[in-house]
């Protein structure tokens, strides 16, 4: 009778233990991106979302440096620009040299004076600058850059935090690649996307599904300044660190362990 007692508790923990095996291991066909796209050899043709090119809003800070024969004729110009990168702030790579656009849409230059370039894309503000450069110098080259476009990730993503990007076409694919890809514990159908109206008073969201190829002709393709992306954990990463789970698995285990010893030690 006791015998038999032990046995079938055996074989009711070995089934318990197998269940919880068998739910906390996800497949790794959860861990792939696009799974849609077919699987072959041949080239499959993407047609991905037309670029809308960013216009200069208020609070960036662009980097302006003007060029002519005379090198010192344009260096107090170019001096805003020496690069200072905080590696202390928020922000990674945040560099804090540069001309800020105020709150009306302007930057002020040593020698140029106060330039507006809000609603500006960085080649019309190159325009508008060296119109205002040419007053002063001979034959300028002007070339302007956005040193404060920004991406955050939160979540289960490699590489979390808040990032300067280097360039203003920046896709969700050039942000998986930057942040290292989600963790086994992401849920890669469910990113979401907070993206800031344009004078960062309201948020609007949206849920991507990086599991399927839509999302690369989808309007947020192109990721957009200060987009923040975060990603969703799988329940399994939730037993995973549950602290009384992995004590009473231990427990459950050390018991069968006993169980078994025993069985093993009253048969002979």
């Amino acid at each position: 009778m006791c015998k038999r007692f032990l046995r079938g508790l055996l074989i009711k923990l070995s089934v318990v233990m197998l269940a919880v095996g068998l739910f906390s291991c996800g497949s790794t066909r959860q861990l792939k991106y696009f799974q849609d796209l077919p699987d072959t050899t041949k080239l499959a043709v993407l047609k991905v979302v037309n670029f809308t090119v960013p216009v200069i809003h208020p609070d960036q800070v662009l980097s302006v440096n003007i060029y002519t024969i005379d090198l010192s004729a344009t260096a107090s110009v170019n001096a805003v620009n020496q690069a200072v990168v905080s590696t202390q702030g928020a922000v990674s790579g945040f560099d804090a040299s540069g001309y800020l656009v105020d709150r009306d849409g302007y930057i002020e230059m040593p020698e140029l004076g106060k330039i507006r370039v809000e609603g500006l894309n960085i080649e019309q503000a190159q325009t508008v600058i060296k119109t205002r450069a040419a007053v002063y110098f001979n034959d300028p080259i002007v070339i302007v850059k956005n040193k404060s476009f920004k991406i955050s990730f939160i979540g289960e993503f490699q590489k979390t935090g808040t990032f300067i990007v280097p360039s203003e076409k920046f896709t969700i694919l050039d942000a998986m690649s930057f942040s290292g890809g989600l963790t086994d514990f992401g849920q890669r159908n469910d990113v979401l996307l907070l993206r800031q109206n344009s004078d960062g008073t309201a948020l609007s969201s949206i849920r991507l599904d990086l599991k399927s190829s839509s999302v690369l002709i989808s309007p947020y393709y192109y990721l957009q300044n200060n987009d923040v992306l975060v990603a969703n954990p799988t329940r399994s990463k939730g037993i995973s660190t549950d602290q009384t789970f992995n004590r009473y698995l231990a427990l459950y285990s050390l018991i069968g362990s006993l169980l078994t010893t025993f069985l093993i030690l009253i048969k002979r």
